[in-house]
């Protein structure tokens, strides 16, 4: 009688929604309930449900003992087993036991203590049997609730035990349990104990909640003295309990000193004080007595349903002889609570229907509550039946819907008592009635927008079908078109570095120093030869797009070939601190081969491995020899590439990094001509590469001859002489560069600063050398720095480059015009790009003026001196509207702000005559160079200068309005000295304050004189 008791006691757990843990994450199986689970990764939890295997054993229903776990092994029930698909097998068995069987393979680390553990609080007793490969077996019986220090790896949890795996070894484990639900996971022990308490913290917050509600219906009681709100008390609080108790936490705390029987027991004792409880409250909640009195009547009468769950214990308890009774009474015996808690919910939610029908208002809440109970249970049935599978929904909708039926049955407690107040008040109603045909128009409205808008989502799907055979043209148009936009930055920039020196040396003055000409020369050179290589690489796809370009190969030391092209980027290497190796020495080794094409094959690999080392790395280039094929791999310590683009490394226009703030410049051509000048020599490149390790790529060329076609081969008097061009890369020199301490060489300098901000080093010291002569110049190389440097030394102008690494000229520029310290400054924008998004983009958010690449030195030159002048005319011009009147001044709404803070600041202090310029600027939140520079740049006024002339001003407007004495007028402003106050206004106004105060209208003195 107690296993049938335990059987049912699983349904009624879901109808009272006893079950408070989340769903374990899986670890689905690779290829079915046959697979071994590798226990690997300790912070994962490892569900068993599609690795088990099951046999049920029907000899307790014979009358025979079990099977053992000799003859489960036996070749006779082995075979009988069938795997499992599901994760969390549930077989709707009422009879028979079940052996469980799955294999396991510790691949973890030495020390790692795994756990078995149950998600099935109604699991029961059950055994375990770990076989191992060399036959031994541990056997444990899970069945002891009071030993749990010696039945329990955690003993504050049930049906958990610990697996003594081996580290590499593998084991078969067997189950044999009574229940239906095999929901058994292997977790290690600390993710286990994890799991343990979050759901006791979910477990307290749940409780929490129902604690909070009763509490605060309590205090509404004796408030209110309405017996509604004391039946929810006691519907709580029972109901509180019997999740307690079913949970496990009453056991925990005291009643694991009871038998099995004693313990259903006092659950059907909470249940039947459930019951009861919910008749009482509902009962007083739909006012039954008043409204439907009939009801009411056969509401007192179902009060004797809570007597059944006690009823049933008393017959499982007393010697009554029930275990010889037939099956179905035995059934109906354990199935009682939970029909009499199923016959309760749909007689109550009856009621409700029947009060809602009626048009009782607080009934929406009811069956509202209700109704969402009586779905969870349904679909807690419906998994019970095996029509759906275990999930969250099944396991905790009961208690979630629980939670929601306490709250609202709660909310309409007070709409109950609220509901005759509301009904006198016929002007709200009103208002609600047209409130709600607002909102029927409205939901009107939103159909009819909703409807419009599957309309359109139709059409769109539809386009998008009708699309996709283009999709692979539009993406290769985008590829295009992001390949131009950056290929006219790469372009250019040399461009700019070519014809901004050669004007300055066409017009400049013709004394210019010799070391100075050929710094200019040489920057021309430099560049001149970039745009070549880069012009040469364009045409060189289109040659070979087009079948023009073919192999001129002849007989090469490949080795000696190598090791001299490596010799040549020594410098480049050199220069950005990177340490190059190449293959060494060794044999000859022959091979046919353009040279001119490998040249370029290898200028692009140790081209893009030096650009993407950073400074300290290494790159390595290796050549072997194999029986048909020689290697060539060349391997660096750089970034590294990302999975996901790898596939793609080698298609025309593609780049890992195409935003405007990469920090690597390129066409994304390079490796494309790689690829097919490889392939032109009949060989293959490939590329492996680790994010933050670095990449390796693989050239294999074949050798001898035999693989190339008679026009494929030199002509055996075609000079043999390599190409002269040259990469361009190995030679390459930075102009040295003015850097931020130059600020501080001339103190006595007062030119106006200029921050120029660019990373490339040569275009940032050319804008230099074409400013350095007129203005003071400061430069950096990337735009964080830049933002910095600004905050601290607030320059006049900023001249800025549009594409920059980490933070572009747009952001720098929006930083700059959105922070009232830096809003004043200029700031122009350089750029490669000449469309109009991009102008607009920039003056949008501030930019004073925008030159596009390549400029003429003399245009920026004027232009930085048109922007400097224009800002000393505006400061000019506020200076004199500061003087004249605080409140009155017309200017840009960021420096507006700035002055009216200040004025505000400096009014606030007029009697405070301890108000000096630290007191100022601590309450502007500046420093004082900050302050000083601010108000320099906007009244070309001192912060001295500007407290004092808005302190005179104001004892001009009091002496005005003869607010007092010259004296007492003085002192109001905050001036302690009366001559020092007399010199001042004379100097402000030209005649000393007495006179001021004499030409006051309405004042009895002498007027002054004209």
């Amino acid at each position: 009688m107690a296993q049938l008791f335990t059987r049912y006691r699983c349904l009624l757990l879901a109808v009272l929604s006893l079950v408070c843990c989340r769903l374990p994450g899986f670890a689905q199986p690779g290829s079915g309930a046959s697979s071994v689970v590798l226990l690997r990764d300790t912070a994962q939890t490892y569900n068993l449900g599609p690795y088990w295997s099951l046999l049920a054993d029907p000899r307790p229903e014979a009358g025979a003992s079990p099977l053992t776990l000799a003859q489960v092994r036996s070749a006779r029930f082995a075979a009988r087993f069938e795997p499992s698909s599901e994760a969390v097998p549930d077989r709707n068995n009422t009879g028979a036991g079940y052996w469980l069987r799955c294999r396991l393979r510790n691949d973890g680390r030495a020390g790692t203590s795994w756990l078995l553990s149950s998600q099935n609080s109604a699991v029961g007793p059950f055994e375990l049997f770990l076989v191992a490969e060399s036959g031994g077996v541990y056997h444990r019986v899970i069945d002891d609730e009071k030993n749990r220090a010696g039945s329990y790896a955690v003993p504050s949890h049930l049906y958990n035990v610990a697996l003594p795996l081996q580290p590499g070894q593998e084991y078969t484990l067997y189950l044999r349990c009574s229940s239906r639900l095999f929901w058994f996971d292997i977790r290690e022990r600390a993710v286990l104990q994890q799991a343990y308490q979050e759901r006791d913290l979910r477990a307290t917050a749940y409780f929490s909640v129902l604690l909070g509600l009763a509490l605060y219906n309590l205090l509404l009681f004796f408030s209110v003295r309405d017996r509604g709100y004391l039946y929810y008390v006691l519907f709580t609080f029972s109901f509180g309990l019997l999740q307690a108790h079913m949970m496990g936490y009453l056991r925990r705390w005291g009643l694991y000193v009871l038998s099995e029987i004693d313990q259903m027991g006092v659950e059907f004792l909470l249940l039947g004080g459930t019951m009861a409880s919910s008749i009482l409250l509902d009962r007083s909640f739909l006012d039954t007595r008043r409204l439907l009195p009939r009801v009411d009547r056969l509401l007192r009468r179902l009060l004797f349903l809570a007597v059944v769950p006690l009823l049933c214990y008393a017959l499982q308890r007393l010697p009554l002889g029930v275990e010889s009774w037939p099956r179905l009474a035995l059934r109906a015996v354990g199935f009682g609570p939970t029909f009499a808690a199923l016959l309760l919910c749909l007689v109550l939610l009856a009621v409700g229907l029947y009060q809602l029908w009626a048009g009782f208002r607080p009934a929406r809440y009811f069956m509202a509550g209700w109704t969402l109970l009586i779905v969870a249970i349904v679909y807690f049935y419906l998994r019970v039946l095996g029509l759906v599978p275990v999930s969250f929904l099944t396991e905790n909708g009961v208690r979630i819907a629980s939670v929601l039926e306490v709250i609202l049955l709660s909310l309409g407690l007070a709409d109950r008592i609220n509901l005759a107040r509301q009904e006198r008040q016929a002007a709200q109603q009103q208002a609600m009635a047209a409130l709600q045909e607002k909102d029927e128009v409205q939901q009107k409205a939103n159909d009819a927008l909703a409807q419009r808008a599957q309309e359109l989502q139709k059409a769109y799907s539809e386009l998008q079908e009708s699309l996709r055979t283009t999709g692979r043209l539009q993406e290769l148009d985008e590829l295009k078109t992001r390949f131009f936009t950056n290929i006219s930055h790469e372009l250019r920039t040399p461009l700019t570095l070519i014809i901004g020196p050669l004007e300055e040396l066409l017009s400049g003055p013709a004394e210019l120093a010799p070391a100075t000409r050929r710094e200019r020369y040489g920057l021309m050179h430099r560049h001149a030869s970039r745009l070549l290589e880069l012009i040469n690489q364009l045409l060189y796809i289109a040659r070979l797009e087009a079948g023009q370009l073919r192999l001129r190969a002849r007989r090469t030391d490949l080795r000696a070939f190598v090791e001299q092209h490596v010799a040549a980027f020594d410098s480049l290497a050199a220069t950005r601190g990177v340490r190059l190796e190449g293959a060494g020495p060794g044999p000859e080794l022959p091979a046919f081969i353009d040279r001119d094409q490998l040249e370029k094959v290898l200028a692009n690999l140790l081209g893009n491995a030096l650009k993407f080392t950073p400074r300290g790395g290494q790159v390595r280039v290796g050549l072997a020899a194999g029986p048909e094929q020689a290697v060539l791999t060349v391997q660096d310590s750089g970034i590294g590439i990302p999975p996901e683009h790898l596939p793609r490394i080698f298609d025309r226009f593609h780049q890992v990094d195409d935003s405007a703030t990469r920090q690597y410049e390129g066409s994304g051509i390079g490796l494309t001509l790689v690829r097919e000048l490889v392939a032109l020599h009949h060989g293959t490149v490939s590329v492996a590469s680790t994010p933050g390790v670095g990449s390796t790529f693989t050239v294999c060329l074949p050798l001898g001859k035999a693989h190339l076609k008679p026009e494929e081969l030199a002509p055996v008097d075609e000079d043999g002489r390599e190409s002269g061009e040259q990469s361009g890369k190995s030679g390459e020199q930075l102009a040295p560069l003015p850097t931020p301490d130059a600020a501080g060489r001339e103190a006595e300098d007062l030119r106006p600063l200029v921050l120029v901000v660019d990373d490339h080093a040569e275009m940032r010291a050319y804008v230099a050398s074409c400013l350095q002569v007129e203005f003071r110049v400061l430069t950096v190389g990337e735009g964080e720095a830049g933002l910095r440097l600004i905050t601290d030394t607030v320059p006049d102008l900023v001249v800025s480059d549009l594409m920059m690494p980490v933070m572009n000229g747009l952001a720098l520029c929006r930083h700059l015009k959105s922070d009232e310290r830096t809003s004043h400054i200029p700031v122009v924008l350089l750029t490669a790009r000449s469309g109009d998004d991009s102008r607009l983009a920039g003056l949008e958010l501030g930019a004073d003026d925008y030159l596009t690449k390549p400029f003429r030195p003399r245009e920026l030159q004027a232009r930085v001196r048109n922007l400097l002048r224009q800002r000393e005319q505006l400061r000019q011009r506020y200076s004199r509207e500061v003087t004249l009147q605080p409140h009155a001044i017309s200017i840009s709404p960021v420096e507006e702000v700035f002055l009216n803070k200040a004025l505000a600041v400096v009014e606030a202090h007029f009697q405070d005559a301890e108000f000096d310029v630290e007191v100022f600027a601590s309450e502007l939140a500046m420093s004082r160079i900050q302050l000083y520079r601010k108000l320099k740049a906007l009244t070309d006024q001192s912060p001295t200068d500007f407290i004092r002339t808005l302190r005179l001003r104001r004892a001009a407007q009091l002496l005005e309005a003869q607010a007092g004495t010259v004296a007492d007028v003085a002192y109001q402003v905050g001036f302690q000295s009366l001559s020092y106050f007399s010199r001042a206004f004379r100097e402000q106004y030209g005649h000393p304050p007495s006179e001021h105060l004499a030409a006051a209208p309405g004042s009895s003195r002498e007027p002054l004189s004209a």
